[in-house]
């Protein structure tokens, strides 16, 4: 979400500066997704002990540190010391640190802009949450105070494992910022469904590196992420004035987390398919989708069922050109070892996969 003010109106700036300074803002929301970040611009007011933000950015790609709009908003030197230091020496600032209103840790880096003649007339300032990177410092000092050998491994191990994770998902998220640019500039209705597809696969990704970071574990609770994956698919896949429903049932299953991406990946394509194959809009507003976990010993089945139109008694992968449905073969039989199968359905269609699962936890048959 972007916004900029009049600036001719607001600001005593000549012409020349305030194209300047639109030419900046243009670019704001580009800017904002791929550094998932606030971006705002501030310039100077008139009494010069003051700056007040003449445009915003707020990233899509991650929540906004702010739940207003910044706009007009106005910043004294006490408030903003290294705005107004910047603003007033064309000198950048970075890594600055401050407390955001939800009591969270978030860094400010600021950049002056320039005029053609090298004239400050205002700053490029990105505001971005880096409380996960604070606690993880507070975990490094915690190994350095580590009395013994065990200690230090164990505090370690999850700190390298929660900095991986959470690297892996921001780059992720990146590459989706990056395909959902792209894909808003194609006039090209399959090729955008392309883009689509390619997208929610990479955000299925990112949820599985999203929840072992922030628990700093090697296991994932696969219920947990497919309930995540499903409310994000229905929140972005469906039609306006489409109706369906996904449950989930069954016990909770953790695996390693090479098995939980590849599950996530499977569950994003069959549900993504039922969306779009099961229930032809605008003929068949409304539906369910049931997603059922079992676990017997060691063995794991993940059946995800629908009550749409179905695809016939002949329904088999091998009558199917679809990329998803392959993708689902490919990663069923390399990637967990397991079996695919489509069961027969009094109504819609039902897929079943059967998989051995590794895992370190201990649980009663």
């Amino acid at each position: 979400m972007m916004g900029i003010l009049d600036l001719e109106r607001l600001t005593s700036l000549s012409n020349e500066q305030c194209e300047i300074i639109l030419g900046v803002a243009q670019n704001l929301q580009i800017i904002a997704d791929l550094s998932q970040a606030d971006i705002f611009i501030d310039c100077l007011l008139e009494e010069d002990n003051a700056s007040f933000v003449v445009a915003e950015a707020k990233p899509t790609t991650i929540a906004s540190l702010y739940k207003k709009s910044m706009l007009g908003k106005i910043a004294y030197e006490d408030m903003e010391p290294g705005v107004l230091f910047s603003l007033k020496t064309g000198k950048p600032i970075f890594g600055s640190r401050g407390i955001t209103e939800e009591r969270g840790i978030m860094q400010q880096d600021i950049v002056p802009i320039n005029d053609q003649y090298g004239e400050t007339i205002a700053v490029l300032i990105k505001e971005r949450d880096i409380s996960q990177e604070v606690q993880n410092e507070r975990n490094i000092e915690r190994l350095m105070k580590a009395t013994n050998s065990e200690d230090e491994q164990r505090v370690f191990q999850a700190i390298v494992v929660q900095e991986i994770h959470h690297r892996v998902k921001n780059n992720l998220q990146v590459i989706s910022s990056l395909l959902r640019l792209q894909m808003q500039r194609t006039h090209s209705e399959e090729v955008a469904e392309v883009f689509h597809d390619s997208i929610s696969r990479i955000s299925s990704m990112a949820l599985v590196h999203d929840y072992l970071a922030q628990r700093g574990i090697e296991e994932a609770d696969i219920k947990l992420l497919i309930q995540q994956i499903t409310t994000l698919l229905v929140s972005s896949s469906i039609i306006p004035g489409q109706h369906i429903t996904v449950s989930v049932e069954g016990n909770s299953v953790f695996c390693p987390s090479d098995q939980a991406t590849a599950i996530a990946l499977i569950v994003n394509e069959l549900v993504q398919n039922s969306i779009k194959h099961a229930f032809p809009f605008p003929s068949q507003n409304c539906g369910k989708i049931d997603i059922n976990l079992r676990r017997r010993k060691q063995m794991i089945t993940i059946t995800v069922t629908d009550d749409g139109c179905g695809a016939g008694d002949s329904f088999s992968l091998g009558d199917l050109s679809s990329l998803g449905l392959h993708l689902v073969e490919m990663l069923v039989e390399e990637r967990l070892q397991g079996v695919l199968s489509f069961p027969l359905s009094d109504k819609g269609t039902k897929v079943s996969i059967t998989f051995p699962i590794v895992s370190t936890e201990v649980n009663e048959y």
